[in-house]
């Protein structure tokens, strides 16, 4: 079963809210319904439970029929989340940013936001006893909740995508702490792990996500990369 989401949302182009809301809430039903293959702009995708109870409500009604009004109801308050024409927020400027240090990096990771991982992620070095703590704590509280949030259907894989990259930042200005470390014999590693695509694939989102958390994790991760031969493979495993 698949189709082009983004047809369902034609209607309301020109407000984004509205129908990246449509998305997340016709894609979340359609996968529980059997729905194998959606086509849809992965830069029109909301986290389900970031909808508005207004708007979430709305949009269900219409997706599901649950009302005879609801097409009427959805158009009524479609309204208020037009933003055509609107100047964007200052993400500076953005409440979350006033938040404790853990929550802005938590908060990052599950919005994919990158702008200030780095300042976010050296506040909570200098605020931590060691580095890895960080990566325990924090970002990997933020991973925490981007998985539930995936595993329920709630948000999707270029969502997750960009929370990986997100958390490929924050580790990457942590590592060089992290090996000085090593150097000193402060910290272990918990082993070596062999990471590649086989030939034939060229796909490394998941591999890509599985070295981040596994990094973070204490793991040393040797990437062999994508199309790697088997042989290639068993000659750097042994």
């Amino acid at each position: 079963i698949s189709g082009g989401v983004s047809n369902v949302s034609f209607s309301f182009r020109g407000n984004n809210p509205v129908r990246e809301a449509i998305h997340a809430v016709f894609l979340y039903h359609a996968i529980q319904a059997g729905m194998d293959m959606g086509i849809v702009n992965a830069g029109q995708l909301a986290i389900l439970d970031d909808l508005a109870n207004e708007l979430r409500e709305a949009v269900e009604d219409v997706v599901l029929n649950r009302r005879d009004d609801s097409t009427e109801r959805l158009l009524d308050i479609a309204g208020k989340y037009n933003n055509t024409g609107e100047v964007q927020e200052d993400p500076a400027a953005a409440e979350w940013r006033g938040w404790d240090v853990n929550a802005r990096l938590s908060h990052a990771l599950v919005k994919g936001i990158t702008e200030f991982i780095d300042e976010d992620t050296e506040e909570a070095r200098l605020a931590a006893e060691r580095p890895l703590h960080v990566i325990e704590g924090a970002l990997m509280d933020g991973m925490n909740v981007v998985g539930d949030l995936f595993g329920a259907g709630k948000m999707f894989l270029p969502q997750v995508v960009k929370s990986a990259r997100v958390m490929k930042k924050a580790v990457a200005w942590l590592m060089p702490y992290i090996e000085a470390e090593k150097s000193e014999g402060d910290i272990n590693s918990n082993g070596k792990i062999l990471m590649a695509t086989v030939k034939g694939d060229v796909h490394d989102i998941g591999k890509n996500i599985v070295g981040v958390v596994l990094q973070c994790n204490g793991y040393e991760i040797i990437d062999l990369g994508v199309m790697v031969p088997t042989e290639t493979i068993l000659q750097r495993a042994t």
